[in-house]
């Protein structure tokens, strides 16, 4: 029986709240997208010193296991978005008993067990790169020279607290992985470093319509995410593979809202990286390269809205900015008048990505933008 979860659906208008749980950086422009729309805001993050509070109309700070204080949350708000693939998915169930979260919690079941996702998407199709489950160091041993280097090393569940993951370039990084395998089953998985990093967002409303923004192509620096760009170089009919792999697995899963699918395109194959529900700083890219914004979509669909057709405006690629860029990033600020700065506060995030902000940088085309970029000597 049903009764203890409220899966009701909602209708959101102007004036009613709208409750945001996560530590992210995609809530503070969750929150001000949703203001901007006319919607008061409550958040719920574990931390004073998170900058998003200070946004919101309503504000509650506490643990994730705080059951009176979650409740008294949730019973504020009309309904209440997750915005990150790591929330605690037991908290988002002990909430569904006081409000409705039209996300769901199907996705984040498939999501949080890495191996539970592969098995299930292979049975409708869906390739991944290669991996191997890894218990002890004995078993990373003898599995390496079936994936081959450079691979990544990652828990089979997801968890905030212990998302760790360990690359591989070399023999000599093996022995690093003796802590992590004290901790639990991991997955051992190629990186695949020769062919492009493709990834699809997708809007998804609560009657089941879908849209899809344009795909982009991710590229990374030393293992973390340097740059998106949009429209992406791809052959048309591997284009047509990445679409149809896309819009398969859109169909599949249980959700509504914002979400990716990032592929690896490997010659003539696309193969499956990661599902992410929710919100990714990849997709900042849309908000100058598109007509709608992630943000927006993702209220228009959880609130009842109709979501938007979604169109390509301007050609436009993101690079993220760390602290050591920017006496070189003051440079540009002065005289790139194409470029669009924007800068994060201050959240309890893993500061191992040091990012500290991203540019948005739009032209004619990729290729201008890019060399544009190249010549600045930044990246």
């Amino acid at each position: 029986m049903e009764s203890e979860v409220i899966t009701s659906r909602k209708i959101i208008y102007p004036g009613d709240i709208i409750g945001i749980i996560g530590e992210g950086r995609s809530s503070v422009q969750l929150v001000a997208t949703a203001k901007s729309m006319g919607f008061k805001v409550a958040t719920y993050v574990t931390s004073e010193q998170n900058d998003v509070n200070q946004y919101a109309d309503i504000n509650f700070v506490g643990s994730i296991h705080d059951g009176e204080k979650l409740q008294r949350f949730a019973q504020r708000c009309k309904i209440v978005l997750y915005e990150s693939e790591l929330i605690d998915i037991k908290t988002i169930q002990y909430l569904q008993q006081f409000v409705s979260i039209p996300q769901g919690v199907k996705m984040l079941e498939l999501n949080q067990d890495r191996i539970l996702e592969r098995a299930t998407l292979e049975q409708i199709g869906i390739n991944g790169t290669p991996y191997v489950t890894i218990v002890d160091l004995d078993d990373l041993y003898e599995s390496i020279n079936e994936i081959g280097y450079p691979a990544v090393l990652r828990p089979i569940l997801k968890d905030a607290l212990t998302e760790k993951e360990l690359m591989l370039e070399s023999e000599m990084d093996l022995p690093k992985a003796s802590a992590l395998l004290e901790r639990g089953t991991y997955m051992l998985q190629s990186m695949m470093d020769e062919g492009q990093e493709i990834a699809v967002s997708i809007v998804k409303d609560q009657n089941n319509r879908q849209k899809m923004f344009p795909m982009v192509e991710n590229i990374y620096q030393n293992h973390h995410l340097k740059e998106t760009k949009v429209p992406v170089d791809l052959d048309s009919k591997l284009q047509n593979l990445v679409l149809e792999a896309a819009t398969k697995i859109a169909d599949f899963v249980e959700y509504v809202g914002v979400f990716s699918i990032v592929f690896y395109v490997d010659g003539d194959e696309v193969y499956l990286k990661q599902l992410i529900p929710g919100i990714h700083c990849a997709q900042n890219v849309f908000n100058l390269a598109s007509n709608t914004t992630v943000y927006e979509e993702m209220l228009r669909a959880l609130s009842g809205m109709l979501i938007s057709d979604i169109r390509l405006q301007v050609p436009t690629i993101m690079l993220n900015i760390t602290e050591q860029q920017m006496q070189k990033i003051k440079t540009q600020w002065l005289i790139k008048s194409n470029w669009h700065f924007h800068f994060y506060p201050q959240v309890d995030e893993n500061k191992s990505t040091q990012h500290i902000g991203y540019v948005l940088a739009d032209g004619d085309d990729v290729k201008q933008i890019q060399e544009q970029i190249d010549n600045t000597d930044i990246w």
